[in-house]
């Protein structure tokens, strides 16, 4: 009889592992027929599998239950009674498991995530989009690396894949660098972001103005710096922001080397004084 019961249970186990397979692959093949934003419908196929994960996992507890008589699904009394005893042992752990949950509904009500979005959460962790749950939020870093983070402890998002952002490169140069040819250099610099690489930039509807690469001019000139800094911006695609920040920081050194102009960096004299009697060794 203890056999029977066992088998029965994995068989229910399989089932349901079968069961959650079976409906990732419709849903992967229902959204192939909508006209969603690939983003859209790769956070609505991630958001659907993670509730029919828990869907089919109650079914399953309550299936196996009733097979050690524990719950009896026909009778109310005692899926109640079952029911109670399972929501005391969750009870424990309800509290972070609601916070997740409900801070998940808002993340996604709000659209401040997407599958397939460069983010930063909590300023500390940083990778893209790769599933997000009722629970939880998982990210793919620059090395490859799942990270995984529980909803409830996402206190802020800077997402790099919402439409537009804007590029902003510093440089500093040398004192002795005549302001004027700098400003040149950089106009130089802009010109060839706004030619050559057009298809980075954010192309605008008629109601907003095109902001192309341009020079905003000299930014600081604080004392104990090694140079005035000079300051260049854009914007563009939001999924093209690090290829054009990398670009933009390759050009200004092209141009600057072309241009005979120095970037400005950290410089140490050391003064050493010798006594009058063997100044005559040194002139």
């Amino acid at each position: 009889m203890f056999i029977s019961k066992i088998i029965n249970t994995i068989i229910i186990i399989i089932i349901s592992y079968t069961l959650v397979k079976l409906i990732e692959y419709l849903l992967n093949k229902l959204f192939q027929f909508t006209k969603f934003d690939v983003r859209y419908e790769n956070t609505l196929c991630s958001v659907l599998s993670s509730i029919s994960y828990y869907i089919v996992f109650v079914i399953c507890i309550v299936l196996i239950l009733r097979e050690f008589n524990i719950v009896d699904a026909t009778k109310f009394g005692s899926l109640v009674t079952g029911a109670s005893i399972i929501g005391l042992i969750a009870g424990f752990a309800s509290q972070s498991i609601l916070k997740d949950i409900f801070n998940g509904f808002f993340i996604l009500f709000e659209k401040q995530l997407q599958v397939g979005d460069f983010v930063i959460i909590n300023e500390e962790f940083r990778g893209t989009v790769e599933e997000i749950g009722i629970r939880s939020t998982s990210l793919r870093d620059w090395d490859l690396r799942r990270i995984t983070i529980p909803n409830g402890n996402i206190d802020s998002i800077r997402n790099y894949s919402k439409n537009k952002m804007r590029v902003v490169v510093h440089v500093r140069v040398s004192y002795e660098e005549d302001p004027m040819k700098v400003i040149q250099s950089l106009e130089e610099v802009c010109e060839i972001m706004n030619d050559k690489f057009s298809d980075y930039l954010y192309k605008p509807n008629s109601s907003e103005e095109s902001k192309k690469f341009s020079v905003y001019g000299v930014t600081d000139i604080e004392k104990n710096t090694v140079g005035p800094q000079y300051t260049i911006t854009g914007v563009v695609k939001s999924y093209k922001y690090f290829l054009a920040l990398k670009e933009t920081k390759l050009q200004i050194l092209i141009v600057f080397n072309k241009n005979n102009i120095r970037i400005a960096y950290p410089k140490h004299i050391n003064i050493i004084s010798y006594d009058n009697k063997d100044s005559g060794d040194f002139e």
